[in-house]
């Protein structure tokens, strides 16, 4: 008998290992379908930032289950927990996984401490849009924005993302801005945590209380701490 012994048989299909299958998809098959759902999408709403809300929530469930995906596949269910570490897995491994390329530039605003941007000189969905001037600056690029946002939110950074078109000199498009401010209630949540990690490890004595570093066992005055020192 040929080949016995040499493939490997499951007896349940949830033994079988997940394969990574083709890892493109036809530019034509993609154009097409994006282009219906703007379509669609368009038929639905009577403005243009309705519809690129629509797109953007689109683009979340996709992000939701990229970011699943990729925990699985690439860092063995582990997922980011620091802020620089979740924007770089989007800026190459996502970017590179939806568009066969790392994103052009990550950048830090300089305006204001908590904003990020993904800057993209031709973004995908966005290269073969012709958009009528009664549509004025419709940025398709809000179904990508959701992505982003859709990663970010289920990695446990909530944020407020959108695209925008930034002119560039010489050149006669724009390139797309992916712009992320991150959101107050993930400020709320950090101090939170660092409240409870306080109180579980402050210790009273007399009238100068202790922190205890659980990592090391060693005491310190707790009046030599300040909170904006900590990063949650």
């Amino acid at each position: 008998m040929i080949g016995v012994g040499k493939i490997k048989q499951y007896a349940n299909v949830l033994d079988r290992p997940i394969s990574k299958g083709k890892q493109e998809v036809g530019l034509s098959a993609f154009a097409f379908l994006f282009s219906e759902l703007v379509q669609y999408n368009q038929t639905q709403v009577d403005n243009i930032a309705e519809l690129e809300r629509r797109l953007e929530d689109a683009g979340y469930a996709v992000g939701a289950r990229v970011l699943e995906l990729l925990c699985h596949r690439e860092k063995g269910n582990r997922r980011e927990t620091r802020l620089l570490g979740i924007l770089s897995f989007i800026h190459s491994t996502v970017w590179k996984v939806l568009f066969g390329k790392v994103a052009d530039s990550l950048e830090k605003g300089t305006e204001h401490e908590d904003e990020y941007m993904i800057s993209e000189k031709e973004l995908l969905v966005n290269r073969f849009i012709s958009i009528p001037k009664d549509m004025g600056a419709f940025n398709c690029g809000a179904f990508v924005a959701g992505i982003v946002r859709g990663v970010l939110d289920n990695a446990g950074f909530p944020a407020v993302v959108t695209a925008h078109f930034v002119p560039v000199d010489g050149q006669q498009r724009s390139r797309t801005t992916i712009l992320i401010k991150f959101a107050e209630e993930r400020k709320a949540i950090d101090i939170k945590h660092l409240y409870k990690f306080l109180t579980a490890n402050v210790i009273a004595m007399g009238s100068s209380p202790l922190l205890l570093c659980p990592r090391s066992d060693l005491l310190f005055p707790l009046s030599k701490f300040k909170l904006g020192n900590f990063l949650v």
